[in-house]
């Protein structure tokens, strides 16, 4: 194994510890529950467990116990064990093909992050003439102000960018200005000459890979995350590392040796309403992460995007840049999420000594993101606030009714609501969520399976479902969900009863 994850015997235990109330053979609930906690990403595959008698003395249970629990799991293939190296979840590498993965629809979730696709209705249309409910895509459409403020530019608006050349590879100065201003007025001080205007977020994290890893380098990404960046790691050759998340964001408890072992150029996180889980970090472990990233000499590169889409009036934690000024953060943000994905413009604030390292690679890029949309971006950051109140009216109900679905529909499926964001990530209860979603697919609704948005291929019962589109098609959608979970669970039940004969 190449610089794995080593779980604590107490965090585990903490993770087990309800199994040992069910009834039945306490080793088989033992067993059950740690799959559960790999299927939901709280366990990253390769994951060093801890021995047997660790993990025995911090559950207050017999070491023959954690004995026969540990084997079970061997004997199913979810574990690996070599005598003097532990015992393991099973890495990567190891992991079965997944079945009905199709490489067009793969490119088309990334494509559709990034607001790519042309999209005027629903989806794609059915053989059988029906329309296909897509509740994969996590951007909005536009509102009424974003679409007023679009259509408002006037000659005398855009005189003063067509009498110049055009070329402006850092991005317009109103632009950074107002981003600065929006940086500083949440903690971290940032000039404009900090700040470079981005086509979108996803070329963001690209222009700081770009200038931080080159091909084998060890990168650690949270998991799920936001597939743009595992596909910007991947086009690099970048080897990642998962940091799992959990209910306060990414486990810092792990980075620490993960960091030691691993000895990464980058760590991508995403603390305002992580994508898809909807989880703030906590303030306790961004101080972690930048300590850790000073102590190690790592590059944090910390995605802001979702932080916008503030759907119950959070009071976020500064960046993680702020809260450690001594480390090397480049802090990004995008207008996409809050206004719209096709106005393609985002930016990066970076340390003063990577400015002109930032502005030289976007150059070469691109020499600049286009003016027009610039301008745009300047207008509608003026009329933020409103536009968030706008937003709040028309996504709270939809995540309220989303998730009042999920509960009368699917209710021994698992999740938070989140404050703020646009999904939910739903946990089932068995199963495979790559299979279900080819399932989900058949019947008419496309979602987000978790493994598409894992670095391991973990995450394997948890789906992404948005709650952007209007209440019919959730409605439509969430119908075709539960019966292509009616369709597919009795075959999970047949699989299960075949493993216990």
């Amino acid at each position: 194994m190449d610089d794995p994850i080593r779980e604590s015997g107490p965090h585990l235990a903490a993770l087990l510890a309800p199994a040992l109330t069910q009834d039945g053979p306490l080793y088989r609930s033992l067993a059950d529950a740690l799959k559960r906690a790999i299927d939901r990403g709280e366990i990253a595959l390769g994951t060093v467990l801890p021995p047997e008698r660790t993990l025995a003395r911090s559950l207050s249970v017999s070491r023959a116990t954690v004995v026969a629990a540990y084997d079970r799991l061997k004997a199913e293939g979810w574990l690996q064990s070599r005598r003097g190296s532990g015992t393991w979840v099973r890495g990567p590498q190891a992991a079965p093909a997944r079945p009905g993965v199709d490489a067009v629809a793969t490119a088309r979730l990334f494509l559709s992050e990034d607001g790519l696709e042309q999209r005027s209705g629903p989806g794609e249309h059915l053989d059988d003439g029906g329309d296909m409910i897509d509740l994969s895509v996590a951007a909005v459409m536009g509102s009424p102000t974003v679409e007023r403020l679009l259509g408002s530019l006037q000659v005398d608006d855009v005189r003063a960018l067509t009498e110049h050349h055009g070329y402006l590879p850092q991005g317009l100065r109103a632009l950074r200005q107002l981003v600065a201003d929006r940086y500083a007025g949440v903690g971290l001080p940032t000039r404009p000459e900090q700040v470079v205007v981005t086509t979108g977020a996803h070329q963001a994290i690209s222009l700081v890979a770009r200038q931080t890893i080159s091909e084998g380098d060890p990168v650690i990404v949270e998991t799920p995350t936001f597939p743009g960046a595992l596909d910007v790691f991947r086009r690099f050759g970048a080897r990642a590392f998962p940091l799992p998340v959990d209910e306060q964001g990414v486990r810092t408890d792990l980075l620490g040796e993960l960091m030691e072992r691993a000895q990464p150029k980058l760590l991508y996180v995403s603390p305002h309403f992580h994508n898809p889980t909807g989880v703030v970090l906590s303030e306790e472990r961004r101080v972690r992460i930048g300590e850790l990233a000073v102590e190690h000499g790592v590059v944090v590169l910390e995605d802001l995007a979702m932080g916008d889409v503030d759907l119950d009036g959070v009071d976020l934690p500064p960046p993680i840049a702020a809260m450690t000024p001594a480390a090397s953060v480049h802090t990004i943000g995008s207008t996409a999420k809050l206004f719209w994905a096709g106005l393609r413009v985002g930016w990066i604030r970076s340390p003063d000594d990577w400015a002109a390292r930032m502005l030289a690679t976007k150059t070469v890029a691109d020499l600049g993101t286009p003016l027009i949309s610039q301008l745009l971006a300047v207008r509608l950051l003026g009329h933020a606030d409103g536009i968030l109140a706008e937003r709040r009216r028309e996504l709270v109900p939809r995540r309220d009714l989303l998730c009042e679905l999920v509960t009368a529909a699917l209710p021994d499926w698992r999740f938070s609501a989140p404050a703020g964001g646009l999904s939910l990530w739903l946990t089932l209860p068995r199963g495979n969520a790559d299979e279900l979603a080819e399932v989900a697919l058949r019947h008419g609704v496309l979602v987000v399976p978790g493994p598409a948005l894992s670095v391991d291929d973990g995450n394997r019962r948890c789906l992404r479902v948005v709650f952007t589109r209007p209440e019919e098609e959730l409605r439509e959608g969430i119908r075709r969900l539960a019966a292509a979970w009616a369709a597919y669970a009795p075959t999970t039940e047949r699989s299960a009863a075949r493993l216990l004969v």
